[in-house]
């Protein structure tokens, strides 16, 4: 794989567990909000880990941390994701995905190998409505196949939606309710509008209200069995 980031110790990536954060590089979705813009553009970040510089720090780490997060940019871009996480979870360590949910026979594959102990899945706004500041394609029926892969797992897992506008209303949540109906975890995830891949975008929209952010967490509260806010 491609490592653009290695976060060696974190409190709130896993839940409930001390952590590391591989970041992989590449994206196939242009999210004009993404905060990790150098993962996403350009050939690549200044600086790469090469894997086995990543697994002589994990061998550290054995019994020192309790799970590793393989985050991006969108790591089922990575033909050989399977086997680095396969290493990792030969090392003892639970994981974590997160993950756009573009790629289900990915994480199909990596669901039946029993290789990931947590999935984190961003949902963006309404899959039919990805085209076009999100992507350059409609990924819906693959979105869609990945939460049912999710949600059928067994697979502790989350649903996570970044409030910008102008990607999320009333109506968008109500889509994305009736998808996730009885999943464990969504977070709502304030927009923060520094160091965002496509600043521009965001300079004549205003950006949503705590206020409104409250009247999203009670709308979708119904649906799953935990909402949280997350803040910026």
């Amino acid at each position: 794989m491609i490592i653009g980031g290695l976060n060696k110790c974190s409190l709130i990536d896993y839940p409930g567990k001390l952590g590391a954060v591989v970041f992989t590089h590449g994206c196939n979705l242009t999210c004009p909000y993404c905060h990790n813009a150098g993962l996403v553009k350009g050939q690549g970040p200044e600086e790469l880990y090469d894997e086995e510089e990543v697994f002589s720090f994990l061998k550290g780490r054995v019994g020192r941390l309790d799970a590793v997060v393989v985050s991006g940019g969108e790591p089922s871009l990575h033909s050989d994701l399977p086997e680095f996480i396969s290493r990792v979870k030969e090392m003892g360590f639970l994981v974590k995905l997160d993950t756009n949910g573009s790629f289900p026979k990915v994480l199909k594959g990596l669901l039946e190998r029993e290789l990931l102990d947590y999935v984190a899945m961003d949902i963006k706004t309404d899959p039919a409505a990805y085209v076009p500041h999100l992507s350059k394609r409609s990924f819906e029926a693959e979105i869609r196949e990945s939460v049912r892969l999710v949600m059928d797992s067994g697979v502790h897992h989350e649903f996570r939606t970044t409030c910008a506008a102008p990607f999320i209303d009333e109506a968008v949540l109500d889509t994305i309710a009736h998808m996730i109906e009885g999943a464990e975890l969504y977070a709502l995830q304030e927009f923060n509008p520094k160091h965002t891949l496509n600043p521009e975008f965001f300079a004549c929209r205003e950006p949503v209200s705590k206020e409104v952010l409250e009247r999203f967490k009670r709308m979708m509260e119904p649906s799953v069995s935990r909402c949280v806010l997350r803040a910026k």
